[in-house]
């Protein structure tokens, strides 16, 4: 359960309500453990979202 996509997803959206700069990565990783299409794009998109800009 510790590494179960939900979970980190979590953990990605409270990273994000505390501007921290571990979010994106948060999320990527929570994509990549996600089961489903649409979880993952969405996960997908929300980190590539809070990547910097270069």
């Amino acid at each position: 359960m510790a590494r179960h996509h939900r979970l980190l997803a979590t953990r990605a959206h409270i990273l994000e309500l505390l501007e921290h700069e571990a979010t994106a990565a948060s999320y990527r990783e929570a994509a990549c453990r996600a089961t489903s299409a649409p979880e993952r794009r969405h996960l997908s998109v929300r980190a590539h979202r809070l990547e910097p800009r270069m």
